[in-house]
């Protein structure tokens, strides 16, 4: 209760609860385009790209009010993602390759350019460290607020153009045959990707963004095969660890808000590669379990069917020894027989076996079926 009432009236709790709730909500959702796109490392590069920008912007006019920095960072994604699409068309890399190597370049060119501002007397690097760690404690309400305004946008334009982004993701031939430029679609979803990317550096920082972007995705796959349904989990997922990662390292003293987020996140995705409905470890596991034991049950009805065509008395009871003949079975056999005696398939009698006549039905429906697939 006392959480809940200090995420209502404590300004610093409330504007950083809603400030990764709004970032992961965004997040997700165009996280599961790229994810889809394969383009899982191209969040990763950007975000690190973006480093040298903040450095360069502040070197140039030694202020370091957010939004100014926040568009050197824009510009250098910017160029990060162009420089990226240019060794790809241009070279034999291929995209991971590219990825790497422009990850590599800008982050290392933004420490160089943050160590060299350390040494300069009259200036000073604190503050512009949050952007590779992130420190979601200074959110404050103007910075929410821009949040809002560029979370809206990235959502309100992946709504409009979903089904231009749906088939440059899923078959980029049938978005010209449809009309559509795919070099315009593809720079809107950069232009998308850029813009969570930069919005997150003050929570998360550039190291821990590209979490935001591919882990709820991920976690989200194991869940669904519709890709509404997918864009739609992310983001949830995506913002609910946000504000749980939030509260949680509230409640502790000197644990770091965006690692725990992040963490927050793993928790999610592990629950989904187990318990996920369409391709968790267990469920399929499951699955499996559940098709052994319906194959070893109809195996037993058509034994018992066989059987029955093979005598001339049609209510004549088999043994269980006869019948695990015929299947090639012996283990579990009891327990098939208990749960096709619950079923009504066979009747039962001194540890004999005859076919019912909805287990007779069964059968029918079932050759029937067979007599399809093979014709």
């Amino acid at each position: 209760m006392s959480l809940l009432y200090n995420l209502i009236f404590d300004y610093t709790l409330r504007n950083v609860a809603l400030g990764t709730l709004l970032l992961g909500l965004g997040s997700g959702a165009i996280g599961s385009f790229m994810t889809l796109r394969g383009e899982s490392l191209i969040g990763d590069a950007i975000a690190h790209a973006t480093l040298p920008g903040v450095v360069i912007v502040y070197l140039l006019t030694m202020s370091k009010e957010p939004l100014l920095l926040l568009a050197g960072a824009a510009g250098a994604g910017i160029l990060g993602i162009a420089s990226i699409l240019t060794l790809v068309r241009t070279t034999k890399i291929d995209s991971d390759g590219a990825n790497g190597i422009i990850l590599s370049i800008f982050f290392g060119l933004g420490l160089l350019l943050l160590t060299y501002i350390q040494k300069l007397p009259s200036a000073s690097q604190a503050g512009l460290d949050r952007f590779i760690f992130g420190q979601a404690a200074t959110i404050v309400g103007s910075d929410v607020i821009f949040i809002l305004v560029v979370q809206s946008v990235v959502l309100l334009t992946l709504i409009l153009f979903f089904k231009e982004l749906k088939s440059s993701t899923f078959d980029p031939l049938s978005t010209t045959v449809m009309g559509f430029d795919r070099r315009i679609i593809d720079a809107l979803f950069s232009t998308l990707l850029v813009a969570v990317i930069v919005t997150g550096l003050q929570t998360v920082g550039v190291i821990l963004i590209s979490a935001l972007l591919v882990t709820p995705a991920a976690a989200a796959r194991q869940w669904t095969h519709s890709l509404k349904t997918m864009v739609i989990l992310s983001s949830l997922f995506s913002g609910i660890s946000g504000m749980v990662g939030s509260l949680i390292s509230a409640t502790r003293m000197n644990l770091p808000t965006g690692p725990v987020i992040v963490l927050t996140l793993t928790a999610i995705i592990i629950i989904s590669f187990l318990f996920g409905t369409e391709r968790g470890l267990v469920i399929k596991k499951i699955d499996q379990i559940r098709r052994h034991r319906r194959f070893d049950r109809e195996k037993i009805l058509l034994a018992l069917d066989e059987l029955s065509k093979t005598h001339e008395q049609e209510n004549l009871y088999h043994s269980r020894h006869t019948i695990a003949l015929m299947v090639g079975q012996r283990h579990n056999l009891r327990r098939l027989f208990n749960s096709l005696a619950l079923d009504d398939l066979i009747l039962e009698r001194d540890d004999s076996y005859l076919l019912s006549d909805k287990g007779r039905s069964y059968v029918q429906r079932l050759q029937v079926k067979e007599g399809r697939h093979g014709h």
